[in-house]
């Protein structure tokens, strides 16, 4: 059954997209708080309900990370991530040859990969370049 596309979906996805820059990878909570800046009357189920909706839709991404915290992502294209120790900032990294990995599992191993999710932790330029 396909979900249709309502204004509050539409109100999240722009909010994603306007802070994507400035704030990264937003947890279900920061989302509400942002939403509700400049929508006051949005209640937090209905914000809970349409970005997991969202979701599921393939319009935004879920990612889990080593913090356990839900993270949404707009962009949906297959890329991975680096969190920074020092700042906490996540930051989207795009890697090749990752489609020769699962073509390697799927010759060697007979698996077939439908997803990949690779997390690096470290410290990011900006961080290094403080110290």
């Amino acid at each position: 059954m396909q979900q249709r596309q309502t204004i509050q979906k539409q109100i999240i996805i722009e909010t994603l997209d306007k802070l994507k820059n400035a704030k990264g990878h937003l947890s279900i909570d920061e989302i509400y708080n942002a939403v509700k800046e400049n929508y006051a009357a949005i209640s937090k189920t209905t914000v809970y309900r349409n970005v997991r909706q969202l979701a599921e839709m393939g319009s935004i991404k879920l990612i889990l990370l080593e913090d356990g915290i839900e993270r949404y992502d707009i962009n949906i294209h297959d890329h991975h991530h680096f969190t920074c120790i020092s700042c906490d900032t996540i930051y989207d990294v795009e890697i090749d040859g990752l489609l020769d990995f699962s073509q390697f599992l799927d010759e060697n191993y007979d698996f077939t990969v439908e997803t990949v999710n690779l997390s690096f932790t470290g410290i990011c330029d900006t961080c290094k370049s403080k110290k």
